[in-house]
């Protein structure tokens, strides 16, 4: 029972591999990932790189905005290890759970350590949801599919209208504090109001998040083009989006298989075959995996062991989790 969830979700993945590759006509994959310029890949990857920063600095005004503090070195490592067990861990115990772990490890509470990283990824969210919305009437422009319109655009609204839902629940949480999960939410809405209704502190964060996605499109397109194929940057910023929303979906392995699935209808819209969107949707997905791996050194390094991820599981799902002394 304890494996079934992480192997239900490698199932998924590979079942989702399955259907693309017998839907589509995924034939010469190889051929375009050898077509990659290996100056392309160290590019893609330094970009990669780059962007751990940006989000350390992202989570460290949310962690400020609870009112404690972290080191910038201390909180990069914590989101290099997020990034690692994102990636390694075929399991809801994933790199939002150990970095919830490290932070607490470094002297957050417990409700603060949780909170801003789960507040951290849900502005994250919100930015993308954003850099969507601002592209829909020119993506609906390029996507002829009116499923896909009406998908995309309720998916987009219902998500920036569930935020702000979100924000306005801590005025109305007086009955909920009864029960640990109700006063857990009304910790977390209250933090993101905060957060919301400081534009000093909400701008910054949006900002960032939107860099963020738009590097990623800028990755997608830069590996599309070294492989020849005719995707424009502004395409890439308009298509690469609803792809990265489908993605998030929780139901495969670090968003493979979904990925690929949706990087092939969403770049066909603009004539790109198959097989070469697919091709571009592993090579962005190994990128991502590559970027983690710093994440494994630091783990290393740290001296931790296979029962902290045990103890991360108990912080994330726990309203005042103790666990055990570092080693």
């Amino acid at each position: 029972m304890k494996f079934a969830k992480p192997l239900a979700k490698l199932a998924v993945s590979l079942l989702l591999i399955a259907v693309v590759v017998r839907a589509f006509d995924v034939r010469g994959v190889g051929d375009h990932l050898l077509a990659v310029n290996p100056v392309t890949l160290a590019l893609v990857v330094v970009l990669s790189l780059a962007m751990a920063p940006v989000h350390t600095l992202r989570w460290l005004i949310v962690v400020r905005a609870s009112g404690n503090r972290l080191a910038f070195r201390q909180a990069l490592q914590m989101i290099f290890i997020g990034y690692f067990f994102s990636q390694a861990l075929p399991s809801a115990v994933g790199g939002d759970a150990l970095r919830m772990w490290c932070a607490y490890r470094a002297g957050l509470p417990a409700a603060d350590a949780v909170n801003t990283v789960l507040l951290d990824r849900i502005i994250a969210l919100v930015g993308l949801l954003l850099l969507a919305a601002v592209g829909l009437p020119w993506a609906f422009d390029l996507i002829t599919n009116a499923t896909a319109r009406t998908a995309i655009a309720m998916v987009v609204a219902v998500g920036l209208a569930g935020y702000f839902a979100g924000v306005t629940f801590s005025r109305a949480t007086r009955f909920l504090t009864h029960w640990r999960a109700g006063r857990a939410l009304a910790r977390l809405a209250a933090l993101a109001r905060r957060i919301t209704f400081s534009p000093r502190q909400l701008l910054p964060l949006l900002a960032i998040s939107i860099f963020g996605f738009a590097v990623a499109c800028f990755i997608v397109y830069a590996i599309a083009r070294s492989m020849g194929l005719p995707l424009s940057f502004t395409q890439s910023l308009l298509l690469v989006p609803p792809v990265l929303l489908v993605s998030i979906i929780p139901v495969s392995i670090a968003g493979w298989g979904v990925r690929e699935g949706a990087m092939v209808v969403a770049l066909g819209f603009v004539n790109v075959p198959s097989s070469a969107a697919f091709a571009v949707s592993v090579l962005f997905g190994l990128t991502i995996a590559l970027t983690s791996l710093p994440g494994a050194l630091f783990w290393l390094s740290g001296g931790y062991s296979a029962k902290n991820i045990e103890e991360a599981a108990e912080l994330a799902g726990s309203d005042d989790p103790r666990p055990s002394s570092p080693p």
